[in-house]
């Protein structure tokens, strides 16, 4: 649920009108939302203007903007459906890495070993700052 104005909780899906699922967009957990910059003051729920806002700072993931929102992701795929039907985003499948001939075993093992490095970091700079 959902903080309205005064304090009061909404229901989660308040702001789709009740709809839980969106129309047959293709919309998967990791599809790219991007802002067409097309937008001209149309009639829009709080939920679908905020999601508006947070893809115009960079492009989002469904599930990112689930996660910033915080609400569920059907909800996520009802406002951004809507959004996409009236134009104002655009939506881009994540690129299939499987058809890339360049990204090897040795290449992923080096972003791993970078990523553990960086998460031993992140830990001892948290345990200083306590």
């Amino acid at each position: 649920m959902t903080t309205a104005p005064g304090g009061r909780r909404s229901r989660p899906y308040a702001g789709t009108g009740g709809r839980i699922q969106a129309p047959s967009t293709g919309l998967t957990i990791d599809t790219q939302i991007i802002v067409s910059g097309a937008y001209t003051e149309q009639p829009l729920s709080e939920a679908h203007l905020s999601a508006l806002r947070l893809c115009t700072e960079s492009p989002r993931a469904v599930s990112e903007l689930a996660g910033l929102l915080q609400l569920p992701v059907g909800v996520i795929t009802v406002l951004v459906a809507d959004l996409h039907h009236l134009s104002l985003v655009t939506l881009q499948a994540p690129a299939d890495m499987s058809k890339i001939d360049n990204v090897s075993y040795g290449l992923i093992t080096r972003v791993l070993n970078g990523l553990k490095a960086q998460y031993q970091e992140d830990i001892k700079g948290n345990r200083r700052a306590n």
